[in-house]
């Protein structure tokens, strides 16, 4: 019995020992687990936090969309290093150090294409910025642009001088020309000098041999030619003398004739009255006339207005100036252009135009420039501009004067060119021409004033002919 309660004693013993050894390798191994998962636990965050300095969890979860796929066997990182390494080379053309950091290659970037843009594109190109700099394409095509408009300018300015060389060319041509005709005239002027100087040599030979006889006969007869011309100049002062007496003696019968007979004025024609206001509408700045369809009036024609009570002034100036827009049968409205406050238009004011006549067409002829705007410069179409509108109004324009001719409307006299020069004519073939045509518009000019005078033709300038038909006004709105 006490053997049985000592077996139970030790087996109980055993139990406690094995008890406390299990539980001292259970807390052993529990402090040891803590130990390492608090470390693994430390690790586990360390490891978070670099990677999220890496990267943070949105775009953890879009590395694909930023770097795309991978290079086979490198990670995302590797992958993006690749690409700013390539992105390095492309625009620097150079390898990218190991050892240098992509900031360090994106500074290096930046600063070269800023050096470039300060000392190239800032000169030929506004450099296209985008928003961290420049942006290298718009720039590039840009360039390109202005390259390929360099080009095309080079090759305008070669085909230019290529012009320019032929120019010279052909003025060198022309020049030795000048010169080679330069020399044959010389030469040719050389050879009748050279003739002269002989015939004069032989002259002063043969006056030289002369006898005393010889030169006193020439001279006898020398004194006898100088005495008949003496003479004749005697006769020919007299003849002047008595012509001029019999023109005075013609000049006083004429000026008494004109006192008994005045001249008659080759005028009176241009002035004579065509219609008659016959009704005003002064708040409308409307005129009626007596003149309608029947009488050929229509519209666009234009009058000028003269007192009825006073003749048409010498200077052909109206009080007033109309503009026929509307005509029926017997009657026509017109629309006052330029009127006088002091001097206003009454009914029975008489209307005139220069060019219009009811009955038969006037007939005129056109010369000289004319300022047909009155802009202070000749026009070039000046006097084709009085024809047409001549021709417009019913009259009738000839070139040239004669019996059956009513009017001259001349302008300023053609400007005279110089005669060109033997080098004008080298360089200008045309040059001469343009100097016989001018000169010849002068002499048609004066040709034909000095026809009409002697035909009794009444002769207008360009203000009396605007003033005696109305249209004054109008031809300075009208340029």
């Amino acid at each position: 019995m006490a053997a049985r309660q000592a077996s139970q004693s030790n087996a109980m013993l055993y139990s406690m020992v094995t008890f406390v050894a299990l539980f001292i390798i259970a807390a052993i191994l529990a402090v040891v687990y803590y130990v390492k998962s608090e470390d693994f636990r430390t690790q586990a965050e360390l490891a978070a936090e670099d990677l999220r300095s890496i990267a943070n969890a949105s775009e953890k979860g879009s590395l694909a969309r930023i770097v795309g796929k991978p290079t086979q066997g490198k990670s995302y990182l590797g992958t993006m290093q690749q690409v700013v390494d390539d992105l390095y080379s492309f625009i620097l053309g150079q390898q990218p150090a190991d050892n240098f950091p992509a900031t360090v290659k994106f500074n290096e970037i930046s600063m070269k294409i800023a050096a470039l843009n300060k000392n190239v594109l800032a000169e030929d190109v506004n450099p296209a910025i985008g928003p961290n700099g420049v942006a290298l394409l718009k720039t590039i095509e840009e360039l390109k642009l202005k390259l390929d408009n360099a080009r095309a300018e080079i090759d305008n300015l070669d085909k230019l001088n290529e012009n320019l060389q032929i120019d010279l060319d052909d003025a060198t041509d022309r020049g030795e020309q000048s010169r080679q005709n330069f020399v044959a005239e010389l030469d040719q002027f050389q050879s009748e000098v050279d003739q002269i100087r002989d015939s004069f040599d032989e002259l002063k030979t043969v006056i030289d041999g002369a006898t005393a006889e010889q030169i006193e006969t020439f001279q006898e007869k020398v004194d006898d030619g100088l005495a008949k011309l003496r003479q004749k100049q005697l006769d020919l002062q007299s003849t002047e003398e008595k012509l001029d007496e019999s023109d005075t003696l013609l000049q006083d019968a004429l000026t008494k004739l004109e006192t008994i007979k005045p001249k008659p004025d080759n005028e009176v024609q241009a002035h004579q009255p065509d219609a008659q206001i016959v009704r005003i509408d002064s708040q409308n700045g409307i005129v009626y006339l007596d003149a309608g369809v029947k009488d050929h009036v229509y519209r666009g024609l234009t009058f000028a207005i003269y007192d009825r009570n006073k003749p048409i002034p010498e200077d052909g100036e109206g009080k007033a100036e109309i503009e026929v827009f509307q005509v029926t049968d017997q009657v026509s409205a017109a629309r006052i252009v330029k009127s006088d406050t002091k001097n206003p238009v009454v009914k029975d004011d008489i209307v005139a135009n220069l060019i219009w006549d009811r009955n038969i067409p006037n007939r005129f002829v056109v010369t000289g420039e004319f300022d047909f705007n009155n802009d202070g410069r000749i026009d070039s179409n000046g006097d084709q501009r009085i024809a047409e509108l001549i021709s417009r109004w019913g009259g009738l324009v000839d070139d040239d004067i004669t019996v059956d001719t009513d009017f001259l409307i001349v302008g300023v006299e053609p400007a005279a060119l110089r005669r060109p020069s033997q080098y004008e004519l080298d360089s200008d073939p045309m040059a001469q021409q343009r100097y016989e045509m001018s000169a010849q518009k002068i002499g048609h000019y004066n040709q034909l004033l000095d026809k009409a005078g002697n035909l009794g033709i009444p002769v207008f300038n360009q203000k009396r002919f605007l003033f005696l038909i109305g249209y004054d006004t109008l031809a300075n709105k009208n340029p």
